[in-house]
């Protein structure tokens, strides 16, 4: 019977979303009664020398000014992450390697390990790629391995034959694999000749309450309550725009709870706090006390929907459109979703939406995610 569970997602940094569906994840398999820790994967850190040569080359080849944040600033930028990692997640010591997992994993006598879930098999956000398919534990025959809503996170296929045929290889000793889209079972089924489960994102399997907890004795902002929560990862001309009309047609202000900077000035920063990222229980507060979200993030549109808030999702394509879709498709809430250069009409802007109806769906499809964990890991 399985007892150990090792989980292995994306790297834990400044990420609002990749933190909670962490803390998520582990928080229901500890409450279904296993002793679980994250490992903490992360990429291999590049000395600040390393890191202030490379502006120069910049500098020097293309005329470009990049300035790098270091090692003792990173620190300071992500604390208030660090924090509630700490606090919250039950993780290993840093693992800069495969090689370093693996000798982890063994020491510790894990009964399974599940991987996701976030864009765990996306290329450009996984220190190594094939790590993540597991091929460290290829040779392991009695430890369960398990994908939960693992994602690429993109609809295109980003593999070349090659490496097609090694995660197939690697895919198909799982004992069970369930992905967080549509798009990712048509991908499994398409080019590595496997069916797998469809199940939710590990933030949904929460109620509300108990993010709820995570809050509690913080007090709301006065100025923020009621107004519009923006939530914007890549900001541009065209989303502002958007914002503005959705501003206006409300007759609402709008806040952030984001870094006021994100791109560094100069090599030398006398002032920090502007860069630092916000606590993540206040960017859970924010979600609460507004009356109407805004965001592009796959997360920020979860949230919104935790907490039964009006929204619109900006799809963010770059990031990958079809998280967007699948969810919103599976909960009746495609008219949601807008693409840059939408009519934001008053129709769409003072559209109730049903959330008795929503909520109904949505325990359904959580009581077929638990029930899949249940089935997989006994």
């Amino acid at each position: 019977m399985t007892k150990k569970i090792a989980i292995l997602t994306q790297p834990l940094h400044i990420n609002f979303g990749g933190t909670l569906q962490a803390f998520a994840l582990q928080k229901t398999l500890i409450s279904m009664g296993y002793e679980v820790e994250t490992l903490n994967y992360q990429w291999k850190k590049i000395s600040d020398l390393k890191k202030l040569l490379s502006a120069l080359k910049h500098k020097i080849l293309s005329n470009t000014k990049v300035y790098p944040f270091f090692e003792k600033e990173l620190e300071v930028l992500k604390s208030e992450h660090t924090k509630f990692i700490d606090k919250h997640i039950k993780y290993s010591p840093i693992l800069y390697s495969v090689e370093e997992v693996k000798k982890y994993f063994d020491s510790k006598n894990f009964d399974a390990i599940v991987v996701g879930s976030d864009q765990v098999w996306r290329v450009a956000y996984s220190p190594r790629i094939e790590s993540f398919f597991l091929d460290f534990l290829s040779d392991k025959k009695g430890i369960k391995k398990i994908a939960y809503s693992a994602s690429f996170g993109i609809d295109d296929w980003q593999f070349d034959n090659e490496k097609t045929l090694e995660i197939k290889t690697l895919l198909h000793k799982f004992n069970a694999v369930s992905v967080r889209e549509n798009s990712g079972v048509n991908l499994c089924q398409q080019y590595l000749d496997m069916k797998v489960k469809h199940t939710l994102d590990p933030t949904l399997l929460l109620e509300a309450k108990e993010y709820l907890q995570l809050i509690k004795g913080i007090q709301k902002d006065s100025d923020n309550t009621g107004n519009i929560f923006l939530y914007i990862l890549d900001k541009n001309k065209d989303k502002e725009k958007i914002i503005n009309t959705i501003s206006k047609k409300l007759d609402k202000e709008i806040f952030y709870n984001q870094p006021e900077k994100t791109v560094k000035e100069s090599f030398i920063i006398g002032d920090l706090e502007p860069y630092i990222y916000p606590p993540i229980e206040n960017w859970i507060k924010s979600f609460i006390e507004a009356d109407f979200i805004v965001t592009d993030s796959f997360h920020g549109t979860v949230f919104s929907i935790i907490f039964n808030k009006p929204f619109i999702s900006i799809v963010n394509k770059e990031r990958g459109a079809s998280r967007f879709e699948s969810l919103l498709e599976q909960l009746g809430l495609m008219n949601r979703m807008v693409n840059v250069g939408s009519e934001i009409t008053d129709d769409l802007i003072h559209d109730e939406i049903d959330y008795d109806l929503v909520n109904r769906k949505l325990i359904d499809l959580k009581l077929k995610s638990i029930n899949y964990l249940n089935e997989v890991l006994v």
